[in-house]
């Protein structure tokens, strides 16, 4: 594990290989803390040959004029085979039409690339509304992602069924006391995990919420949804009620 958390030097595609190998938890163990939810469990173990996973990515703010255009469309990870150590490979599509980018093969990984991407988006869209350094911004999640606990039973549904999974929710910014005058209130930055042992591929979706309370502050949000997974605010009641 502490050798995935400190690989996590570009939060790119190009280095999934490295970022998300070989992890060893069962895939029915519940994970103890966010490093485990995360990054110790092999996403990828219940996708077959043939396997497409489809995600539905959303980009929105009121202002795109200041933060970028709004828009919308598709990641897809094809799980093209399985090795016979179990790890898969994989082609990797990042959305369609004029944004498309060229297709990833993604080697002998067990882990989900899609997490990777996240992770590039969220560090970047940090960077576009309070600048600063990037390399800060992804020690910030270093320290945000070796944080004990934080993950919560939840239920939601899936393809019109409901399932058992976890979710939660970190800010990596907001106990850096130190330097949150120069985030231009945008410190409390929140980052959002679905995830399942119940759908393909683990992760049910992803979002991030950049918001300042500071007059004239630019808000965005970004999504990635697993296709068939019905998922909002007020969705994903945590298990008992609990928050």
């Amino acid at each position: 594990m502490q050798h995935v958390l400190s690989s996590i030097r570009g939060f790119s595609l190009v280095a999934v290989a490295i970022v998300l190998g070989g992890a060893n938890v069962a895939a029915a163990e519940t994970p103890t803390s966010i490093q485990a939810a995360l990054f110790d469990k092999p996403h990828l173990n219940s996708a077959a040959a043939g396997t497409k996973l489809i995600y539905n990515f959303e980009r929105k703010s009121p202002q795109p004029k200041l933060l970028g255009r709004n828009f919308k469309s598709v990641i897809e990870v094809d799980v093209t085979k399985v090795n016979e150590n179990g790890t898969r490979d994989t082609i990797v599509q990042i959305f369609r039409g004029e944004l498309e980018r060229d297709p990833r093969n993604i080697t002998g990984v067990t882990a989900n690339p899609v997490l990777v991407f996240f992770l590039d988006r969220a560090v970047s869209g940090f960077s576009r509304v309070a600048g600063g350094s990037g390399a800060y911004h992804k020690n910030r999640f270093r320290i945000a992602m070796r944080t004990e606990g934080g993950v919560v039973p939840a239920k939601f549904e899936y393809k019109g069924k409901e399932v058992n999974g976890y979710k939660l929710a970190i800010r990596p910014f907001t106990g850096d006391r130190k330097n949150i005058d120069k985030m231009k209130g945008y410190e409390n930055a929140q980052f959002d995990f679905l995830m399942s042992d119940e759908v393909p591929g683990y992760f049910a979706a992803f979002k991030s919420h950049y918001s300042s309370p500071k007059p004239g502050s630019p808000s965005l949000e970004e999504s990635i949804l697993l296709d068939g997974v019905k998922y909002t605010e007020s969705d994903a009641e945590t298990v008992d009620g609990k928050q």
